[in-house]
């Protein structure tokens, strides 16, 4: 179990680390709020796709309110806060991943920009075919 989520919270300091990249990059000046509301948004996509994949299989009701999601999604940006922009020092991450390679930094900058596009659209889908 610890290196299930050893294996996690390096796959949420990549993002993490990427999206700063970016922001930064375009002169964003929260470039560190921006990036953990993205990571929350990707890890709130991805428990709401897991609910969806559990509907599917099998049928429950699912909250009829968008409000009922709203404690979840201040959960994830509380905990992503915590760790990523209270006293958070951005070069531990740069230092490890420093040596990408620019093909293997272009393929998984693609794969995040994929998976946050894939995982909103999914219950969307379902929704659509659904009703």
């Amino acid at each position: 179990m610890k290196m299930i989520m050893d294996n996690a919270l390096t796959l949420f300091d990549y993002i993490f680390y990427r999206a700063h990249s970016y922001f930064k990059g375009r002169g964003d000046n929260v470039s560190g709020a921006s990036s953990s509301a993205i990571l929350s948004l990707m890890q709130f996509l991805t428990i709401l796709d897991v609910m969806t994949l559990v509907k599917i299989v099998h049928d429950y009701s699912f909250p009829s309110t968008k409000f009922a999601f709203l404690p979840l999604a201040l959960l994830i940006g509380v905990i992503n806060w915590y760790r990523y922009e209270r006293n958070f020092e951005i070069e531990k991450l740069k230092s490890k991943w420093k040596d990408e390679s620019p093909k293997r930094k272009e393929r998984n900058g693609w794969a995040i920009v994929l998976y946050l596009l894939g995982s909103a659209m999914f219950p969307v889908l379902y929704g659509i075919l659904r009703h």
